[in-house]
């Protein structure tokens, strides 16, 4: 995900505003920005997830959290999912997991079963953000998923 250096004006001053929740004009100006293409759709639970793509393949999903009537949704889920297709242990796998949340606090990994490794951030605009901010919080997201994807790979291949 790769966000221009030089700003239009009317990005200049998107990027001026506070965000207070996570609605459709704002995920969506996100997304924008980032030349992401998504798709919206309904989770089981009724929630609104935004599966986007950018950049070199990377895929990943937007969920608003923390919602209400009175404040709209005030968090952002980001999560990003990485298919296994490894040979190694889950105990190797997990280790590889600890090691990775050790020395990147921007997001966290987990391990979703025997198949898969979820990577996570979360943005949270509670008393308000600025839109500066939350793009940052995106872009170094995608950052986080391209490293992960990297260690990954180099895992997975030392394991053969």
């Amino acid at each position: 995900m790769a966000a221009s250096v030089i700003a239009s004006p009317a990005q200049a001053q998107t990027q001026q505003q506070v965000v207070t929740q996570f609605n459709a004009a704002t995920i969506s100006r996100l997304l924008l920005d980032v030349q992401a293409n998504w798709q919206v759709e309904q989770g089981a639970n009724g929630e609104t997830i935004y599966r986007a793509q950018a950049g070199e393949g990377l895929a990943f999903a937007l969920t608003p959290r923390a919602c209400s009537a009175e404040q709209g949704c005030l968090g952002l889920l980001m999560v990003a999912t990485f298919t296994r297709s490894d040979e190694r242990s889950l105990a190797e796998i997990d280790e590889f997991i600890n090691q990775y949340n050790n020395l990147n606090a921007n997001s966290k990994a987990v391990r979703a079963g025997n198949e898969a490794v979820v990577l996570q951030s979360y943005i949270n605009s509670a008393f308000g953000i600025s839109y500066a901010n939350a793009q940052a919080q995106l872009l170094v997201f995608g950052q986080e998923i391209q490293k992960m994807r990297s260690e990954l790979t180099t895992f997975s291949a030392q394991g053969r």
